[in-house]
Parts: structure tokens; sequence; C-alpha cells
């Protein structure tokens, strides 16, 4: 096989040829291509430019003349039911449970011999909370006891003596006085071993729990709080206590208890604004005064059916939401409710 002659002028002028033949092969093929992808796109496009059946009903149902007036209608339906139920309602986030907390404390010093509860644990009025160790003032109420019956002793022969005419008045004044006082040192001793018990003051729950067996307290010191019962304080602003007076129903939500809503009735209010009790109460006696809308502490109890099986759980600290309705309630009074002697009139106030 021979190898071509590379400077012959018919080789020069096939490879032009071919060269060229290629070029144009390749731009056909890329025009080709372009013109299929803008096909394909414009089939794609196709679709979508065209309203589909769901849209054009919902169009034609836009521009329903009978639709528009319905529309209309149940938007002033909805804006009235809001208005109303803002006139009747009064609510605020600003509010919180609290409770009675009683702090317990020794009024003795000594040594603690048992703890008898736990902490969270349920007790009643009268519950023995803890035992101090009771041998030194066991002791002072022995002396105390041996010198009272000393001195009743002398003063019954001093009285016999007396009546016999051998002693003044005066002198049987004398032990009669020391005998009384002896007496009381004896009660005192007596008390001060009594002090070694320690009892539950109320009915509650334990809580703050700070003492253990073999602790040494002094007087006065903390041992545990005893939280007796809760409610909610609701500091609204004074602008929105014009309608509300005790009685009146109210709807609470707690943060803690999500989709539980509590029922409860407005108790009182305070006699002041909360910056009335406040560390630096404000003085408005200055030149560039500045209104401010102050909110007044309102005191609302829970019903209690409605606290039925959330005992243990609606605790005092917790944030709440409360809304008052505006209806009923007894404008006259003055004086809060007490529980203890005094059913609150909640069915009466709806």
């Amino acid at each position: 096989m021979s190898t071509p002659n590379t400077t012959a002028p018919e080789f020069k002028e096939g490879f032009q040829a071919g060269f060229h033949e290629g070029l144009e092969q390749a731009d056909r093929q890329s025009k080709e291509k372009e013109a299929a992808a803008n096909a394909k796109k414009e089939e794609t496009k196709a679709p979508a430019s065209q309203p589909s059946g769901f849209r054009q009903a919902i169009g034609r149902t836009l521009h329903n003349r009978t639709f528009q007036i319905v529309a209309a209608i149940v938007v002033l339906v909805v804006l009235g039911i809001i208005i109303y139920d803002s006139t009747i309602h009064e609510s605020t986030d600003d509010a919180y449970t609290t409770g009675h907390i009683h702090n317990i404390a020794s009024r003795v010093t000594g040594t603690v011999l048992e703890v008898r509860v736990d902490d969270n644990q349920v007790v009643h009025q009268g519950d023995v909370l803890v035992v101090l160790d009771p041998t030194d003032y066991q002791v002072q109420v022995d002396q105390a006891q041996a010198d009272y019956e000393k001195t009743k002793a002398d003063l019954a022969r001093y009285e016999a003596l007396k009546g016999a005419g051998a002693i003044s008045k005066q002198d049987f004044d004398t032990y009669d006085s020391a005998c009384k006082i002896a007496a009381a040192k004896l009660k005192d001793a007596q008390d001060q071993l009594s002090y070694c018990t320690i009892r539950a003051p109320s009915d509650g729950r334990v809580g703050h729990k700070t003492v253990e067996t073999g602790n040494r307290i002094n007087v006065g010191a903390a041992l545990m709080a005893v939280v007796e019962d809760v409610w909610v304080v609701a500091n609204f602003k004074e602008t929105q206590l014009g309608g509300v007076r005790p009685g009146q129903p109210v709807e609470i939500a707690i943060d803690a208890i999500p989709g539980k809503k509590f029922r409860g009735v407005v108790d009182s209010w305070a006699p002041g604004s909360g910056a009335t009790f406040a560390l630096l109460p404000p003085d408005n006696a200055t030149g560039n005064f500045t209104k401010i809308v102050q909110r007044v502490p309102v005191k609302i109890r829970f019903e209690a059916d409605s606290l039925k099986g959330y005992e243990n759980r609606v605790v005092p600290g917790l944030s709440c939401e409360p809304t008052i309705l505006l209806r009923g309630g007894e404008p006259n009074r003055s004086a809060p409710m007490n529980p203890q002697t005094e059913s609150i009139p909640v069915t009466s106030a709806r």
C-alpha cells in the first residue's frame, strides 16, 4: 500500500472540501438539537398557559354576585361576634397563681430526732412534721414541777397559819405570789417541751424542706413550708375594671396545663394599684408628668369542682390567662369572700 502524497494539489483540495462539509454537518446538528429543545419547551408551557377547570370554577365563583354578597355577610357576622365578645369579656396575660404559704420554723433550739414528712407530701392540720430531742426540756419541766409542788405545799401550811392568826396577811401574800410564779415557770417549761414537736398549722402540701434528721437547729430556723390554698392574681388595666364585679364567672387558662380551662369567680381587688405598693412609688407632682395606665391586682378564686384531678398540678407561681365574663356579680360588695364560712355564688353570677 502506497503512502499518499500530502503535497499533491488533489490531496489539499479534498482535505479542504471534507473540512467544510464537517463544519456544515456539525452546524446542522446543533440547529436541529436547539429546535427540538425549543419544541419541547413549548410543549411543556402549553398546558400551563391554559387555565384548568378547577381554576376556571374558582374564578367564576369569585365573580359571582351572590357569592360576593354571602361572603360579605359572613365577614360582617364574624367581625360583629369579635366586637361583641370583646365587650362582654375582659382578659389579661399579666396573671399568676399564688396561695397561702406557711413557713415552718422552730420555736426552740434542739437536735432533730425525726422528720416525719417528705417533699410534696399532703399533710393535715395537727400532723407531726418534725420531732426535736426533748431531754433538756424534760429536765426543766421536772425542776419546775418540783419547785411548784414545794411552793404549793408551803402555801397550804401558811394558809393554815393565817387562819390561826400566826402570820400576817403580808407574809401570806408573799408565799402566794411565790406559788403563782412557780406555776408560771412550770407552764413555760411545759410549753418549751411541747415546742419540740412541730406540727402542721393547716392542711396543705409540704415544700422547700431543708431539715434532716440529726440537724442542730436554732430558734426561727426555716425548716419547710406548707402550701394551703391556691388562687389567681390578675393585674388588669384600670381601663378594664369598669364592668368587673365580685362574683362574676372567670375562665382560666394555665400555661402549664394546656388544653384545660378552669372555672373561677372574681373575689375582690386590691385597695390600690400595683405601683402604690411598689418599693419606690411614683410621684406625679412634677412638671413633666406623663399619664400611664395603671394595673390593679384582682383576686380570682378557683371553683372546687374545676380543680378536681388537678390539685397537685395547680401550684403557686404558674403563669395563666383569666377571662372574666362581664355579667352578673355583686356591684355593692366591698368585703372579700371567705371560703371557710361562705359559698362562692358562681351559679347566681351566671
